[in-house]
C-alpha cells in the first residue's frame, strides 16, 4: 500500500487535464517575462519564450509545454517555485532550478532542468514526479541522469539537498508511463480532499 500510495497523491493534477479543458489565467508564449512572476491560486500555460522566475503559490496550476533556449531575456525559465498546494505538468522547455515547497507536487516527462531542490519530506509520499525509461536511470552523487520516455531525450540533473529535509533523490517517484498516473488520478483527488479537510 505504501508503494501505490505516492501514485495515488502525485497524480491528482492529472485529472483537471483528463477531464476537461483547462481555462488558463495566464499564458507565456511569445514574449520573455522579467522580473518575478507570481501565481496565487491561478493557472498558467508556458509555450515559449521564458521568465526570469516563476513563482506559484496556494493552489495553482502550472503547464510548461515548451520554450525557447535557456537565455537571460530571451528564453527559458531560470527560477521555476512550487509552493503550498501548486502543481505542475513539465513536458517541455528548459529551466535553470526548479525549487519545491510544503505540499506542491510536480510532474516531468520531457525537457531541460538543470538543478533541482527539494524543501520536503517524502517519508509519506514522493512529490516529483518523472515519466521515464526505468532502466535508464544513474544517480552518480548529486547528478542524476536518463531517458524521458517515448523518445523524449535525456536528462542531466543536479540534485541540490537542502539541510533539514530528505533528499531530493528520495522525493522522487519514476514511473514508466503516464497511463499509469491517470489510472489513479481519481483516488488521489479523493485522497487529498480528505487530507485538506483534515487539516483544514
Amino acid at each position: 500500500m505504501k508503494k501505490i500510495l505516492p501514485l495515488f497523491l502525485l497524480s491528482i493534477f492529472l485529472v483537471s487535464v483528463s477531464f476537461g479543458e483547462i481555462i488558463f489565467d495566464y499564458t507565456i508564449s511569445g514574449t520573455y517575462v522579467g522580473g518575478i512572476f507570481q501565481l496565487n491560486s491561478e493557472s498558467l500555460l508556458v509555450t515559449g519564450a521564458g521568465a526570469d522566475q516563476i513563482d506559484a503559490k496556494g493552489e495553482s496550476y502550472i503547464e510548461v509545454q515548451n520554450t525557447l533556449p535557456l537565455e537571460e531575456f530571451v528564453g527559458g525559465i531560470y527560477g521555476l517555485i512550487l509552493d503550498d498546494l501548486s502543481t505542475m505538468n513539465y513536458y517541455g522547455g528548459e529551466t535553470n532550478i526548479f525549487s519545491i515547497y510544503d505540499d506542491a507536487e510536480a510532474l516531468f516527462s520531457g525537457g531541460r532542468i538543470d538543478y533541482i531542490r527539494s524543501y520536503q519530506d517524502s517519508d509519506i509520499f514522493k512529490h516529483i514526479t518523472f515519466v521515464v525509461d526505468l532502466d535508464s536511470i544513474d544517480l552518480t552523487g548529486d547528478l542524476l541522469t536518463g531517458d524521458w520516455l517515448g523518445g523524449g531525450g535525456s536528462f542531466s540533473i543536479t540534485l541540490l539537498d537542502q539541510a533539514g529535509y530528505d533528499s531530493v533523490y528520495s522525493n522522487i517517484n519514476f514511473v514508466p508511463e503516464p497511463a499509469t498516473l491517470l489510472l489513479l488520478a481519481l483516488g488521489g483527488l479523493v485522497l487529498r480532499r480528505h487530507r485538506q479537510k483534515k487539516n483544514g
